[in-house]
């Protein structure tokens, strides 16, 4: 969660960079720079360079960490020295970027770094280092995890890359690298200690360095076990006392680090919070107080360990909504169970507020289920005494709202979003959508029976004052006028109120996106087929909606201007796709030519970002353009994919990562392209090679008593597209067209039966409903699949985000993305695929009335399931 809630800027409808919007600038920044200098900018970011001096790919750079009070004066005298001395930096651009670059959910690996310097010579890094150490004195700030502090300073050092290069980490991870000694990327490690890459030989100046930072060991009193939950501020540890060996948890907290609202660290809160557990500590459901201790520089406090299963692992395992064959009676019997956990946590907080306090952070996460039923409450850092100690600024999102922010009141609206959450956890759309504290409730009423629950009191309390004059008719009709009736009137509507979302969301002068999505698009330019403007103009087309020729032209020019990556999903291999199925075959070619190089460095088999998405790129290709020159690269990569898959034997499988496993990480991929070399060679030996392919990720799915099929992705079991089950349906039904394979028929068949699951807590095409009802879609002959597929329709009203329009522009309608904070356009988790899901919905239903744009062979290109009534 703490990554993506980095991207959410207050008022903004979108993920977006930390130093977007109006924000006042450093001076530096805002200044001319010498006339011999460039600067640029560049998301959170300024970059100033000498003219004519080309910066190196990697080496050893310099980061400067102080606080927000001695920010503006350190940038002036970091600068000063970099100009005499023609050494390129970067600064960030903004104090509020800077504060939220050290808050409590920043990115560890980012936090502290106000400057960067990239010294081109050790003589220049040991210079930089000396003077800047004198020049710095007394000056803190957070300590930056992955480097070497220099001396007692503001200064820290690490080897790692100054140009921004990718390659992919042995969990198939697209991650930021380094070069080499073999010339072949790595990837660029930034852990919490410092660690230079092994082929790096530490200047004498460093090694002596390090040497006096690790002369004296900090000495822990108790011996970690293992990590438990890592943010900014600090990580949660289960350890034992060395002596008894009883188990205990440790809360750490980093000086300077991990800041709220209110501009206190982790430290502040930490300490405050041992003060709230000696003062609560005699309640039941309160974990015992046992100390607190500072090893090295950071602060610790040592509580009991509490045997149990979060409440939100709790729900995710037992509750029937994320189960396709569940009856009433498991609803029933749930909602018997929920209601006495829920019932025991607001005596517990009552039992809070009798002493004085506020909890102010419940939700999920922070309450423990015990073996016997019993509830603990295990996180007090922002628990407080209303008029005694500060209103806490930080909170869980969907649990936190403007209206109830304060005193008694917020553990009140905290309790009420857990009393929805506990059955259907989608409390974070209350903050894209007021109408949402309506219509989930009525969903969860709808679900279980719990209509005493979910009064009109709980309503009124969850909906702010400004939205209850304006509540009038919801949009949930709609979906369920689409629902009875996929080829009316009622869906073209609904089509086109998401397609003036996509529209009105373009930004076509941002060079970094043209529509807004995942954050992962606001690092790699805005242009995939996964998150970017591919895959959005690849839902537009293939639904029959019109696409903005200055939007193909963005997508041709961003081709051009970004690093090349070869990759269906990930990278330049999709949008050549794309580019190519809307007549723009010079531009596509263009495109592939320059992911050429990287593509042949590929060796996962992935469709995502491997080999099996580039086999099928290039197969549109060779067959679109009947070039030999593609024909001749798609029997190379064949080779390659197909000596990959042979290569795998049972041991090399079970030591699989479960996180590479599904349509788009595992081998189904492969599966589906071997498929369709058959279709278009009728070689019996692609057959063959599929199958091996597809028993791979079989071997990762699991049969449910009810006789769903799931994949097992570590302990969570899902259906999903992307990665789950649903994404093997269509590779086994193209291999049982033409083998017939009982035991692939049951699997299929169970696999559609998890697909009918009622509840997702994410609408998007790879990981939520959208994805579900592509799949059932395309096998809309399938018994049930038919009434299935209509809930589906109806129940994405849960997810369901309008706006207004303005005047003659007409409603829209869009999705959130992953995570849910933030609405989103593209493909993989927003409302592009869910356009294209409810328009497969509807061409399953009357295809006549919704025909599909592209070819067939463009449209199976991508991997996704085509529906029933496409030419398969």
């Amino acid at each position: 969660m703490e990554d993506y809630v980095w991207y959410c800027q207050a008022g903004q409808d979108f993920y977006d960079h930390p130093g977007s919007g109006e924000a006042a600038r450093f001076a530096l920044v805002e200044r001319d720079e010498p006339d011999d200098w460039r600067k640029a900018n560049e998301g959170s970011w300024t970059f100033f360079q000498p003219v004519g001096a080309e910066l190196a790919e990697q080496g050893w750079k310099v980061h400067v960490s102080v606080t927000a009070a001695d920010a503006e004066e350190t940038i002036d005298i970091v600068a000063k020295h970099c100009f005499a001395h023609r050494t390129p930096f970067k600064v960030l651009t903004d104090p509020r970027t800077h504060l939220r670059m050290n808050g409590k959910y920043a990115p560890r690996g980012s936090s502290g770094k106000l400057i960067t310097i990239y010294p081109a010579t050790r003589a220049a890094l040991r210079c930089a280092l000396d003077e800047l150490d004198i020049a710095l004195e007394g000056r803190r700030g957070p300590y930056v995890l992955s480097d070497l502090r220099w001396r007692e300073g503001p200064l820290y050092v690490r080897y790692g890359a100054f140009k921004k290069m990718h390659t992919v980490d042995e969990r198939g991870r697209r991650v930021l690298a380094l070069r080499g000694p073999d010339g072949n990327f790595v990837p660029d490690v930034r852990g919490p200690s410092f660690r230079p890459p092994s082929w790096v030989e530490l200047p004498d100046f460093l090694a002596e360095q390090q040497r006096a930072a690790t002369a004296t060991p900090a000495v822990m009193p108790y011996v970690t076990r293992k990590a438990l939950h890592f943010s900014n501020g600090g990580g949660i540890y289960l350890a034992a006392d060395p002596v008894t060996g009883e188990p205990v948890v440790l809360r750490e907290a980093r000086p300077l680090a991990g800041l709220d609202g209110a501009g206190d660290d982790a430290v502040a809160r930490l300490q405050r919070e041992a003060e709230t557990l000696r003062e609560l500590g005699d309640l039941d459901f309160v974990p015992t107080f046992k100390g607190t201790f500072v090893c090295w520089e950071h602060h610790f406090l040592a509580q009991e360990h509490i045997e149990g299963q979060t409440l939100w692992d709790f729900l995710a395992t037992r509750n029937p909504a994320v189960r396709g064959a569940s009856g009433p009676d498991d609803f029933a019997a749930y909602a018997r169970t929920v209601s006495d956990i829920l019932d025991r946590i607001e005596h517990a907080i009552s039992a809070i507020h009798d002493r004085g306090y506020v909890y102010g952070d419940l939700h999920p996460r922070n309450v423990l289920v015990r073996p016997d039923g019993r509830i603990a409450l295990v996180d007090f850092e922002v628990a407080y005494r209303p008029g005694v100690d500060p209103e806490p600024t930080i909170a869980c999102p969907g649990f936190v709202a403007k209206h109830a922010q304060s005193g008694r009141s917020r553990d009140t609206y905290a309790l009420d979003c857990l009393r929805v959450a506990a059955f259907l956890p989608l409390t974070q759309m209350l903050d894209l959508d007021a109408g949402k504290a309506q219509e989930l409730p009525e969903a969860v009423a709808e679900l279980f029976p719990v209509r005493h629950l979910m009064t009109a009191a709980l309503v009124e309390r969850l909906r702010p004052a400004s939205a209850r004059e304006a509540a009038g008719p919801r949009h949930g009709g709609e979906f369920a006028a689409a629902a009875r009736n996929p080829g009316g009137a009622g869906m073209r509507a609904l089509l086109d109120s998401m397609t003036r979302a996509i529209a009105a969301s373009a930004t076509p002068r941002r060079a970094d996106r043209l529509f807004p999505g995942d954050p992962k698009a606001l690092e790699d330019g805005g242009y995939t087929l996964a998150h970017g403007a591919a895959g959005v103009l690849y839902a537009l087309h293939s639904t029959g909606q019109p696409v903005d020729r200055s939007h193909v032209a963005w997508l041709s020019s961003a081709t051009r201007r970004v690093p090349a990556r070869a990759g269906l999903w990930d990278g330049l291999h999709g949008a050549a796709l794309v580019l190519h199925g809307l007549g723009h075959e010079r531009e596509a070619c263009e495109a592939l030519d320059r992911a050429a190089p990287a593509a042949r460095a590929v060796t996962s088999p992935a469709l995502y970002d491997g080999l099996a998405g580039i086999a099928l790129a290039l197969r549109y290709m060779a067959v679109a353009t009947g070039d030999p020159h593609w024909r001749s690269a798609l029997d190379a990569v064949t080779d390659r994919l197909a000596g990959t898959v042979s290569a795998l034997d049972g041991d090399a499988r079970a030591s699989e990562d479960d996180a590479r496993s599904g349509l788009m990480h595992g081998f189904t991929g492969a599966a589906l392209f071997f498929l369709r070399r058959h279709q278009d060679t009728r070689d019996n030996a692609y057959l063959d090679v599929a199958l091996r392919a597809l028993e791979i990720d079989l071997e990762r799915c699991r049969l449910r008593d009810s006789g769903e099929v799931v994949m097992a992705q570590g302990a969570r079991l899902m259906p999903y597209l992307g990665i789950g089950s649903g994404g093997l349906v269509e590779a086994i039904d193209l291999y049982l067209r033409h083998v017939p394979d009982e035991r692939l028929a049951a699997w299929r068949t169970g696999i559609l039966r998890a697909c009918e699951v009622p509840f997702t807590i994410e609408p998007g095409l790879l990981m939520g409903r959208a994805g579900l009802m592509m799949t059932m879609a395309a096998h809309a002959a399938s018994p049930g699949s038919t009434d299935a597929l209509a809930s589906h329709v109806r129940r994405l009203a849960w997810h369901a985000v309008p706006r207004d329009g303005g005047p003659g522009a007409g409603r829209t309608v869009a999705f959130p993305g992953h995570r849910l904070l933030r609405l989103s356009m593209d493909l993989a988790s927003g409302t592009a695929g869910v356009l294209l899901a409810l328009h497969s919905s509807a061409r399953a239903a009357q295809p006549a009335a919704h025909p599909a744009g592209g070819t067939a062979t463009w449209r199976e290109s991508t991997g996704l399931p085509l529906t029933a009534a496409q030419p398969r």
